[in-house]
């Protein structure tokens, strides 16, 4: 079972929360251990977990907990959607066994995410399918009134690298030593973008060396981490670690202001996301027909702040999204837990697409409400010389 304990905090990983105690812009998880009042009916929700196993799956401890109660109706409320969106289609049938089968919250994020996009698409009438799992395609065909595929849309996400990983160590290690009145606080000094396993390391023996200390009453002082990853987390990062009584396991902190190192890794993973070898075949697999990649980095530590406007034209100029990138375009949303809808979303629309591919986004971006850019195509490009 992936333990929530660890989300309940600011800086919880999985959500994107800004301070200790604060709710963030992307929710922050409940604490298992908060008594609910009464347990609300959420039939659709309890059809698509029937054949679950609530030992392992996210949501299996949390339906009496009262802190989840509105993004628990929430998801009941999405899940119902998609269930008249889907009708009998076999491969909505195959993602609600997906469902039930979860391991993990970062998974479920990674389904609500798909779940999003899908729901936005049909509030706004536009007709489309699922993409074939049998052959490379997009998550989503968009279809046009004739019912010719004129569109894909990938959904995937990106968030920091180690952060999860590291929480779940630190649970496990606490709960093998049967500390449950201890935890530690995380300071960064910017937010982090990856913390490799040597950084998770010392941060683990900090704690276990500090942790008897603090259950026979005593004061321990904290103990600073240096990152020697400093391409990756945009500038030196430093981690300060107290130990101290605490309910919860793990609570994180940023305390440097500067947010252009970070904010830079973010547009660097977005576009990122779209490079590796399955993905890219999925981004030609419509030619000439446009593919828009849209990563949710609601999960990527201050990237909520940009809203999507400027997300939009952060992104077209970016030096990496080249004539060369496998997607028509590329867009940066994010997802709340306490509405179905797509958050701060903003598309930026290659200039080195076909007239007919750009029209084509630029219509869907519209009817869809997104905040979107397309540049001038180069000086040197041909016009329409390049399908996606």
């Amino acid at each position: 079972m992936f333990s929530l304990f660890h989300r309940r905090k600011g800086g919880a990983p999985e959500l994107g929360a800004t301070a200790p105690g604060e709710m963030g812009p992307f929710g922050v998880s409940p604490h298992p251990d908060d008594v609910g009042r009464s347990k609300p009916d959420r039939p659709v929700l309890a059809r698509w977990m029937k054949d679950a196993d609530m030992s392992r799956h996210p949501l299996g401890d949390l339906f009496d907990v009262e802190e989840a109660e509105l993004w628990l109706g929430v998801l009941d409320q999405m899940l119902s959607d998609i269930d008249a969106i889907a009708g009998e289609d076999r491969r909505w049938k195959d993602k609600r066994a997906e469902f039930a089968k979860l391991t993990s919250m970062s998974l479920l994020l990674d389904m609500r995410a798909e779940f999003t996009m899908a729901i936005a698409l049909a509030s706004r009438g536009i007709s489309y399918q699922l993409g074939n799992t049998s052959v490379r395609n997009p998550d989503f065909l968009v279809e046009d009134v004739e019912g010719t595929i004129v569109a894909g849309l990938e959904v995937t996400t990106a968030a920091p690298l180690g952060m999860t990983h590291l929480a779940e160590r630190i649970e496990h290690e606490l709960r093998k030593a049967g500390l449950v009145e201890v935890g530690v606080r995380l300071t960064f000094s910017h937010y982090p973008t990856r913390l490799k396993a040597d950084v998770q390391d010392a941060i683990i023996r900090a704690l276990l060396d500090r942790a008897p200390t603090v259950v026979a009453g005593g004061i321990t002082e904290p103990v600073v981490v240096e990152c020697d990853d400093a391409l990756v987390n945009a500038g030196r990062l430093t981690v300060t670690v107290r130990v101290e009584t605490s309910k919860d396991p793990l609570d994180w902190e940023v305390s440097g202001a500067e947010l252009a190192g970070p904010m830079a890794s973010a547009v660097y993973a977005a576009l990122n996301a779209g490079t590796e070898s399955r993905k890219a075949e999925q981004g030609r697999s419509l030619a000439p027909a446009p593919v828009l990649l849209a990563v949710d980095l609601s999960r990527y530590g201050a990237a909520w702040m940009r809203s999507g406007w400027v997300w939009a034209q952060t992104l077209a100029a970016s030096e990496h999204f080249t004539s060369g990138y496998p997607f028509a375009g590329v867009a940066v949303f994010g997802q709340s837990l306490v509405t179905p809808d797509v958050v701060g979303i903003g598309v930026a629309i290659s200039p080195h697409l076909a007239p007919a591919g750009r029209q084509q986004l630029e219509r869907l971006c519209k009817k869809l409400g997104w905040a979107h850019h397309c540049p001038s195509p180069p000086e040197s490009a041909q016009p329409g010389s390049v399908d996606h």
